[in-house]
């Protein structure tokens, strides 16, 4: 993977030494795009610990939703320990990722949780993928600046050309956003068709992200089901079925 193709994310972040970390790690690697989610208010602030990385911090967006950190990313991995995930996932090690996707040439969002809890189930809907760090089993979870460091090294370490698997179906595939319109969409028939509900919806939302992301959608296929949702929608708002 070239570093230009890989973005940075780092969710509600609450110690300013590990975005410095986080940065300068960035910047050994040759990466350069970091997005900051949610950052507790004095630690912006307060970024330390980025010697040489001053440009990766001043450059750096903030932004107050996963949603919209990821809205231009193809692919969008989770990382934390093992122990976080469900059982149903297929968990990545950085080598198994960086095998994947080497000869991609879509925009990747790599997304790091906060150093207390790491990313919730929420945050992790919004994955195609996640990814864990191999380590001991007493001590699990890692500094959030190691683990950027970890990562960026792997996923811009260079692959001999005869592993490199085929990416066609990679370069028409539907961004994070483009995804996100979709399910907006779906969801919007299915309150329509009293399907979901404020009670069922939040869960319900998840599992149909999940869902759209593991299908790894074409824009072309996205389109498509856009259309669908639409033309759906305004059917169920005009039948009679409605007005009883």
């Amino acid at each position: 993977m070239k570093p230009e193709q890989c973005r940075i994310i780092l969710v509600r972040p609450r110690d300013p030494n590990n975005i410095g970390a986080a940065a300068r790690a960035m910047k050994n690697f040759g990466l350069r795009d970091l997005v900051v989610v949610s950052p507790h208010p004095p630690v912006w602030a307060e970024v330390k610990s980025a010697v040489g990385a001053a440009d990766i911090i001043a450059r750096a967006r903030v932004v107050a939703t996963i949603a919209e950190a990821v809205a231009d990313c193809t692919r969008v991995v989770g990382t934390g320990d093992h122990t976080r995930f469900k059982k149903q996932q297929t968990i990545f090690t950085p080598v198994m990722l960086r095998e994947a996707m080497t000869a991609g040439t879509v925009r990747t969002g790599l997304l790091f949780g906060p150093e207390k809890n790491g990313l919730t189930n929420e945050d992790l809907s919004f994955c195609h993928q996640v990814v864990s760090i191999p380590t001991a089993p007493g001590c699990p979870s890692m500094n959030l600046g190691q683990a950027v460091a970890i990562c960026c090294y792997e996923l811009t370490r260079e692959q001999a050309s005869e592993d490199l698997p085929s990416a066609a179906r990679e370069i028409d595939a539907a961004s994070a956003g483009e995804i996100e319109e979709l399910l907006r969409l779906a969801v919007e028939a299915m309150l329509v068709a009293e399907y979901l509900n404020s009670q069922n919806a939040p869960a319900k939302t998840e599992e149909f992200r999940q869902i759209l992301l593991r299908l790894q959608l074409t824009r072309r296929e996205v389109n498509l089901f856009r259309g669908v949702m639409r033309q759906l929608e305004r059917k169920l708002r005009n039948s009679s079925f409605l007005c009883d």
